[in-house]
């Protein structure tokens, strides 16, 4: 037999107050189903069910006078309903829109126990809460549904509880696919988000939706997409980042350790990038490629050298530079940079550091 739930019970597990409760009561758009022998008010599951159409209609914009109109309808169908205000929301304002995603994914969930309809509420509350502590724990605590983890990501702007609702999304990896789906959301805060998703993921099938994030418009994205595309190391990714090399639209450090990470898989890209008619291009190259795995050492040493002789001269003094951190086997090529009166300072400076 289903066991009721006092109102106490159902105050402390949605968040919302007991007056609140005693309010919906008064109103007849909630009368608890029974009664205990002492008159508490006892909540069945179909009333937990009732309450979750409350919230969610109040939350989507309607006064209390209005949910109860639609919900005496006998032919009230929830889920259009949700829908039909989430289509008219898209005409107000950003936040209110935000908020009606995040109904319309909870309309969207399959049929719950009284024990998930309770979460379900408490975690709209508790996302949604003013105060991001509260919303940092909520994040951390509760074990909520994905979808809404993915709804209260899109919303948040706190770096701290995005950090751990981002952690909270990668403990369930058959949400990647609608992460990549996502990914051309109009928010940057929340595109750059699902980025750093999918780099703990390592979601390699991502890489094409990274890769069209590197023509965002917004700076920050672009950027975020390169550290992201650092974690996926296959071919897409790795010409994608060679691409970028030279370029202003991506932030070099950050495009320089993204490679790094993509190791042996990039040196043949990077060494012909050498050849390149850009020098900012070479320059970038060179440096990557004093970056590289020790097993890939004896294939960057002769391209490195070529480029000792390139015509500009930063694209010169950064290969010997990379070659200075190459360790022993590039000491070779640094003793025959001596012979060159422009380098001859460097090289020697490096090859005393070595030698220490």
């Amino acid at each position: 037999m289903e066991r009721a739930l006092r109102i106490g019970e159902v105050a402390e597990r949605t968040g919302l107050t007991r007056r609140t409760l005693r309010h919906y009561d008064e109103l007849g758009l909630l009368v608890p189903s029974g009664r205990s022998s002492s008159d508490y008010r006892l909540y069945s599951e179909a009333d937990l069910v009732r309450l979750l159409q409350i919230q969610s209609l109040k939350a989507l914009g309607l006064n209390l006078a209005e949910i109860g109109l639609a919900l005496a309808d006998p032919h009230l169908d929830a889920t259009a309903t949700l829908t039909a205000h989430r289509e008219a929301l898209a005409h107000r304002i950003a936040a209110e829109q935000q908020l009606a995603d995040r109904l319309a994914g909870l309309a969207r969930s399959s049929q719950r126990s009284w024990q998930d309809v309770l979460a379900a509420i408490a975690a709209v509350q508790l996302l949604a809460h003013p105060d991001p502590m509260v919303r940092l724990r909520a994040a951390m605590e509760m074990p909520a549904d994905p979808v809404e983890l993915l709804n209260a990501l899109r919303d948040e702007t706190d770096p701290a509880v995005q950090e751990m609702l981002i952690w909270s999304l990668v403990q369930h990896p058959q949400q990647a696919s609608a992460v990549r789906a996502e990914l051309a959301a109009s928010a940057s805060g929340y595109r750059r988000a699902l980025l750093r998703a999918v780099a703990k993921w390592s979601d390699l099938t991502a890489a094409p939706a990274v890769i069209d994030c590197l023509n965002d418009d917004d700076p920050t994205v672009r950027d975020q997409a390169v550290d992201t595309l650092g974690q996926l190391v296959c071919p897409e990714a790795t010409t994608a980042l060679i691409d970028l090399l030279g370029g202003e639209r991506v932030n070099r450090d950050r495009l320089i350790t993204a490679l790094a990470h993509h190791g042996a898989a990039a040196v043949a890209g990077l060494v012909r990038t050498l050849h390149s008619s850009a020098s900012a291009a070479r320059s970038a190259a060179a440096e990557c490629l004093g970056l590289v795995e020790e097993a890939s050492v004896d294939l960057v040493i002769p391209a490195l050298r070529q480029a000792l002789n390139d015509p500009d001269r930063e694209v010169r003094q950064t290969a010997l530079m990379s070659l200075g951190s190459l360790g022993g086997r590039a000491r070779e090529a640094l003793m025959a940079a001596t012979t060159d009166p422009e380098l001859r300072p460097l090289a020697t400076r490096l090859l005393d550091a070595g030698a220490r």
